[in-house]
């Protein structure tokens, strides 16, 4: 490990990430790199703006890359074997499996992770409060959310019986899909979970003759999928069923319905983090941050177009209606 990276107090176990003192000894471009299991334009470019509204300014003051491995969420863990490899000043991880090969990659350089699981239980930290290692970041807590997904959807739904839970690798761990299943049994729902290839071929694994089997779809958190949006609206909007997202921009892309986080405004929060990071704060000592704003959000043109009638009372309570 070189010694630009990090500095362990001799006799103590104390690590520091003199970020902002190391720049000033030898100015330096810090060099950030951005993992996930997908290309996702949209945040990417947001990610972008983010910083430079901060004042960082890409090849001036700040080296930036985004790195993925197309999909396949099993290439992660060598994926971040090789950023550490080239030495890199902060790691931004998008989803727990990326946090996870990054944190097994290295427990020295800084990780500032976005994660749709609770990330105690993820093993990524000892708390929220206090991190204690070198990963801190945003995270959503699909698990809490997800209860109330179900229930919106039997609101929505009230005559459904099977529903399909779709994700690909990336979402499937037991504190995302555990909720689902657990809340759709109490609601009178019988849950199967469908889990994508990896990388997904949506047109052969979600075709109308697999998707037809069921009265209504949801779906958890999901990074890989949030990068097909317009493939897999597409593909539900074929079976004339109801469907459930978990953040407002799948809405937005012309989705029935939604119920989760502002996941724009949770992404400012995780710039915010790596400002802090960059700046010379420790992970460990930085509160894991968690969103804020809720959005139920409806898309009637959508309803409209598959002749599907939302009830008033989620009409009523919907933070916003598309018309």
């Amino acid at each position: 490990m070189e010694r630009r990276e990090f500095i362990m107090l001799l006799g103590g176990t104390a690590v520091v990430w003199p970020l902002a003192a190391h720049a000033q000894q030898h100015p330096k471009i810090p060099h950030v790199v951005h993992i996930s299991p997908v290309d996702n334009p949209w945040r990417t470019s947001a990610i972008r703006a983010q910083l430079r509204d901060l004042g960082y300014i890409e090849g001036r003051n700040m080296r930036l890359e985004f790195r993925n491995t197309e999909g396949n969420v099993g290439q992660l863990s060598a994926l971040a074997e090789r950023v550490v490899h080239d030495g890199v000043d902060v790691i931004v991880a998008e989803s727990v499996p990326a946090a996870r090969a990054a944190y097994n990659a290295t427990q020295t350089i800084p990780i500032v992770a976005f994660v749709a699981a609770d990330p105690v239980a993820s093993g990524l930290a000892k708390s929220l409060a206090r991190p204690g290692g070198n990963v801190t970041g945003v995270a959503v807590f699909a698990e809490e959310t997800s209860v109330k997904r179900m229930e919106v959807m039997r609101e929505l739904a009230p005559r459904a019986i099977r529903l399909a839970a779709v994700v690909t690798k990336v979402a499937t761990s037991p504190r995302i899909l555990g909720p689902v299943q657990e809340s759709g049994s109490k609601l009178g729902f019988m849950v199967e979970i469908i889990i994508l290839d990896d990388p997904p071929d949506l047109d052969r694994e979600l075709s109308l003759e697999v998707l037809s089997r069921f009265d209504g779809f949801v779906f958890p958190p999901d990074v890989v999928l949030a990068a097909h949006k317009a493939q897999v609206i597409s593909l539900i909007a074929m079976t004339k069923k109801p469907a459930i997202f978990s953040a407002p921009d799948w809405v937005d892309s012309g989705g029935l319905i939604s119920f989760g986080p502002d996941f724009a405004d949770a992404g400012r929060h995780l710039v915010a983090q790596l400002d802090r990071v960059l700046k010379g704060e420790q992970p460990g000592d930085l509160p894991f941050d968690r969103p804020t704003r809720f959005d139920l959000r409806i898309n009637l043109i959508t309803a409209r177009a598959m002749g599907f009638e939302v009830p008033q009372t989620l009409l009523t309570r919907a933070d916003k209606v598309i018309e």
